[in-house]
């Protein structure tokens, strides 16, 4: 029931809570009890042996993961140097301040609140391209984007953003206090943005500054507008002279990643493909842009993903993304976006439980913005078990960019995980709003709804995906037609057979479970083992596969994916 002071921290284990002169800090995961043990030893060392056998009991894990979770908890603190934590080469760690132990009732409870409103809040509009040629119309996305990660990394900042069409409202529902805008013109090979920053609470123009360059030089635009911004908002201007980033050997690899990442947004096949394409010719051009090499590495994972219907299988993808992430932190090991990728290889490829973890969390540490770092962290933590840390992940990209549809539907996941069935259709009614008639909405709709045991509900969002998907002509009508004919078991059997046939064997699992096969369930869960699909790492939490944590298939699934241990096989 102890506090722990140190320096300008004061850190409470029971309510897991850390705050630095009474601004409250978040810490992810194995790094917050990093903090806790070196906190209790009170400034004496705490060996690399200690930190396994507590952190990682009965797992041999590399010297590598315990230095990540160290890393993520020095970013997290704003640690330089040996300024609070001090390193004993091959021995361990020690606080390197004096730490004052106190009781909890000598402790005023601060208001927990959100990292969002602790933190001020930057959102960013895309630029206005609409006196440019279409071909560049991407530079408006992907300059405003590419500022946006440029300052997601600083502390004391949070970057959201919002939608082109969105008037102020949309930046005052994220607690924005300041709005990045701007537009941008390109004469000959010149390009110009004008940017200006709004004051959100009165609408009125705070600053505003013309930007110019050569196409030559695209980094260079980008930098300026970043550290404009950085120098103008008073929880970042002592950081400002933090921003850097790489000169490619061209401006063509740059403007070649810019446009990639433009195609990166939406989520679908053929756009995923000219991604891949123009990720390749910038490396070609400069093997050494780590930007590139870490967007390679997204578009890979993207290629793997069974929500794709996997343009390439995973073991010809995901070794590529592990190498195109692992080059990228090679050149810049300050890339959340590639911190990330290498913990999603982990997690949804190797079932490499703890290195996910570490890398997850550092992808988090580095940069708090970033909405996808924050979904896949979220996702992980579900599979674990760690409901609350998860929701709040994803609570939390959630208020980044509330009309995220990739978002609002793996929070529907976690939520549905988390029990909490009603919560979970909330969330994806949210992502109905933003994206009407999507038929990965109604597919997952579709599948809680079953789950929850209301067949009729399910049964008419199962007949809207149908009508959705390109590959299921006619089958709707036939799979209404024999629901009203023979019942909603005949239908069933056609429904489960268009999902194997369409490799969705994840969804045709839980559907055998709905249709009280789970023989033929765990069937089709093997041949997800063995396939390595996407969503693998919920099967330890999915709420259709309670019933079978004690058939002993089940169980060597659990032991085939390392998850038996990990999360004690069930939901509370």
């Amino acid at each position: 029931m102890s506090v722990y002071s140190f320096g300008p921290f004061v850190l409470d284990p029971v309510e897991r809570r850390l705050t630095r002169d009474g601004r409250r800090v978040a810490v992810p995961g194995k790094a917050w009890q990093i903090l806790v043990m070196l906190a209790e030893a009170s400034g004496r060392l705490v060996s690399h042996e200690t930190f396994r056998a507590r952190l990682w009991p009965n797992v041999v894990v590399e010297d590598r993961t315990l230095t990540v979770h160290m890393s993520t908890l020095r970013k997290a603190l704003g640690d330089g140097p040996s300024e609070f934590i001090e390193t004993v080469p091959r021995e361990g760690y020690r606080l390197a301040m004096p730490v004052r132990v106190s009781s909890r009732a000598n402790h005023p409870q601060a208001g927990h609140g959100n990292a969002m409103a602790e933190a001020g809040t930057l959102a960013v509009r895309p630029f206005s391209t609409s006196s440019v040629a279409e071909a560049d119309a991407f530079l408006g996305v992907s300059i405003a984007d590419a500022v946006s990660t440029a300052l997601g990394g600083m502390p004391g900042l949070t970057v959201s953003p919002v939608d082109a069409e969105e008037d102020l409202t949309g930046a005052r529902s994220l607690g924005a206090e300041h709005l990045l805008e701007g537009t941008v013109q390109r004469d000959d090979e010149q390009l110009r943005v004008s940017a200006r920053l709004i004051d959100v609470a009165s609408g009125r123009m705070q600053r505003s500054k013309k930007f110019e360059q050569t196409r030559q030089d695209g980094v260079a635009l980008q930098d300026s507008i970043a550290a404009w911004v950085a120098t103008a908002l008073p929880q970042a201007s002592a950081r400002g002279q933090d921003l850097h980033s790489y000169r490619p050997r061209t401006p063509e690899a740059y403007f070649l990643q810019l446009q990639a990442r433009a195609h990166l947004k939406s989520f679908t096949r053929l756009p995923l493909m000219k991604a891949l394409a123009l990720f390749e010719q910038a490396l070609a051009i400069d093997p050494d842009y780590a930007m590139a090499h870490a967007g390679l590495a997204s578009t890979y994972l993207l290629m793997a993903s069974t929500a794709m219907l996997r343009p390439l299988q995973p073991d010809e993808a995901m070794p590529v993304a592990r190498r195109a992430a692992e080059r990228a932190l090679t050149l810049d090991e300050g890339l959340a976006e590639a911190w990330a990728a290498l913990g999603r290889v982990k997690m949804e490829y190797d079932w490499d439980w703890d290195g996910a973890e570490a890398d997850l969390a550092h992808a988090v540490a580095l940069n708090g913005s970033s909405v996808e770092a924050l979904a896949t962290f979220g996702q992980f933590l579900s599979a674990m078990g760690r409901h609350d840390e998860a929701i709040e992940a994803m609570e939390q990209a959630r208020r980044l960019d509330p009309r995220s549809v990739e978002t609002l539907q793996h929070l529907a996941i976690v939520y549905w995980m988390a029990g909490q069935g009603d919560r979970a259709l909330e969330a994806v009614d949210d992502s109905l709003k933003v994206a009407p008639g999507s038929p990965r909405a109604h597919y997952g709709r579709m599948m809680i709804l079953d789950q929850l045991g209301r067949r009729d509900e399910a049964m008419a969002e199962r007949l809207t995906t149908l009508r959705g998907l390109a590959v299921a002509q006619g089958v709707a009508e036939h799979v209404e037609a024999l629901a009203h004919s023979k019942g909603w078991r005949e239908a069933m059997d056609v429904w489960i057979a268009l999902l194997e046939r369409t490799n969705r064997w994840e969804g045709a699992a839980m559907q055998w479970m709905a249709a009280g096969e789970s023989s033929r369930a765990l069937d089709a869960l093997e041949h997800c083992v063995n396939a390595r699909t996407t969503y693998l790492c919920f099967v330890a939490q999915n709420p259709y596969f309670r019933p079978l944590h004690n058939n002993p298939r089940f169980q060597r699934i659990l032991q085939t994916l390392k998850l038996d241990e990990r999360t004690g096989g069930g939901v509370s």
